[in-house]
């Protein structure tokens, strides 16, 4: 247990969340034709028929978004293996080149169990009930060239600043409720309750490393909060003789965790909607999505001690014993960094969630109006995590149960070129597409994006029913 977390601890920090099952929602099905899950990027928009989703598999996402890859951690050896950054074979200019000055990872998992719609003479309801959770990290430029370089080049000080890293799972039960307001104009709500699992944030707002002989002196600014009902976090003894959190002793009590399922933190949140249609070809959108919060039960807080420390720094990692061994000996090294003492334990703390804005325009081709062109602006309000996207689309509904769509988006995390297919005949809904098909070009045998994590690939089965009432009445 003690060194799977180490090389966790490692991983997350760096980019092995993209191992999850994840992706916030799927943003080529924007503008997609007969794409029943609309209404999750605003809920103004009505279904072309009321359906059921296929249980779990209703619209499965997978994705991550990032500005780091794969490649920019691990490099080929001569002997065909794979070894890590810290290598001294690894040039050091070679691997500060690839980073950016804040390194993101934001990882999402929004999966319905279970998803319905239905129609109600001029309004259109929603009730779904899903699984979300997320991870993310935010790493300075200047804590991996610390890593890396240390004090070798003359360096004897590093100010790093708002490294952070978080998680949170939860369960969200919705209705969505949409109607015209005039004869251009429609409105939407949907109403969200949920229940929180489990929340960690780790949030480093200053570190700063000075050389100290053969070691270096650090003092940090930051805090910790952990949610998690079955999780243990030991103290031990450090060198001020203050007690401070033993994250590599850290437990799990499986017990103790779905005993806390039996009470678990509540909140609540709204998404608003309005989407305009002008001139008979032209239709306007705007929403913003999760605004809420949960009240977390049994929350234990910390801070890092006030005090300097010392720090033996990353030297001792061998780099010889390949790649998941350097991992684990760089968790090791990074636990040891960063002290944090305990301030509470079963508290209360609010959380609000990162709420996302969506603004879009598309235009039907007035001599065709089954091929359209549509504009998506997509802004995540996240702190640290916080991200911008814009998304040109080409979308094409050859038939009433057919449509497609390719799009080029242009965001914090780099370009990508997606797209997707949607069969949507009464009785049955495939959909299968990806927000960027460019990361899975060239991937690992465990289907990891080599070049950028920056990717989205998306499946859904659906069971329509009802009346069609989509654009294309005639």
């Amino acid at each position: 247990m003690k060194k799977i977390f180490k090389i966790a601890i490692a991983a997350t920090v760096l980019f092995l969340p993209s191992l999850l099952s994840a992706q916030s929602n799927f943003r080529t099905g924007y503008f997609l034709d007969g794409y029943s899950y609309k209404y999750r990027f605003n809920p103004s928009f009505q279904g072309d028929r009321g359906f059921i989703s296929f249980p779990v598999l209703g619209n499965l996402n997978v994705g991550v978004e990032s500005n780091m890859g794969l490649s920019t951690f691990l490099y080929p050896t001569e002997n065909g293996n794979l070894t890590t950054f810290l290598n001294s074979s690894v040039d050091d200019n070679v691997f500060l080149n690839g980073l950016s000055e804040n390194n993101k990872l934001n990882v999402n998992l929004d999966m319905p169990v279970l998803a319905l719609g239905f129609r109600t003479k001029k309004s259109y309801h929603t009730i779904d009930l899903s699984v979300k959770a997320g991870a993310g990290v935010n790493v300075p430029k200047s804590l991996f060239k610390f890593a890396k370089v240390g004090s070798a080049d003359g360096t004897t000080e590093y100010n790093v600043k708002d490294f952070m890293v978080k998680a949170d799972g939860r369960l969200e039960l919705a209705y969505g409720y949409s109607r015209p307001l005039t004869s251009w104009l429609d409105f939407g709500v949907r109403l969200k309750f949920l229940a929180g699992v489990a929340r960690a944030e780790v949030n480093l707002k200053e570190v700063n490393f000075k050389t100290a002989a053969d070691e270096w002196s650090v003092k940090a600014s930051g805090s910790l909060e952990a949610s998690c009902g079955g999780l243990m976090l030991p103290e031990k003894t450090n060198d001020s003789g203050e007690q401070v959190i033993d994250f590599e002793n850290i437990g799990f009590d499986t017990e103790g965790f779905l005993n806390s399922l039996r009470k678990p933190s509540f909140g609540g949140a709204i998404d608003l909607g309005l989407s305009a249609h002008i001139l008979g070809f032209i239709d306007i959108s705007a929403a913003m999505v999760d605004i809420g919060l949960i009240s977390w039960n049994d929350v234990t807080k910390g801070v890092t001690s006030g005090n300097p420390w010392t720090f033996n720094g990353f030297g001792s990692i061998s780099t010889d014993g390949g790649a998941g061994a350097d991992f684990e000996q760089f968790g090791t090294e990074l636990l040891n960094a960063f002290e944090f003492k305990k301030t509470s334990e079963g508290v209360k703390a609010v959380d609000w969630l990162a709420m996302t804005s969506y603004i879009s325009v598309e235009v039907m081709m007035p001599f065709w109006k089954r091929l359209s062109f549509g504009l998506l602006a997509t802004h995540r309000y996240d702190g640290p995590f916080s991200w911008t996207e814009g998304r040109l689309s080409v979308n094409i509904a050859p038939l009433n149960w057919l449509s497609l769509t390719a799009n080029y988006a242009l965001s914090d995390f780099g370009s990508s070129f997606g797209g997707a297919l949607n069969i949507h005949a009464k009785g049955f809904n495939l959909f299968v597409g990806a927000d960027s098909f460019l990361p899975l070009m060239e991937v690992t045998p465990q289907y990891i994006p080599v070049k950028t994590l920056n990717t989205s690939v998306a499946v859904g089965l659906n069971f329509p029913f009802g009346k069609y009432n989509g654009r294309f009445k005639k």
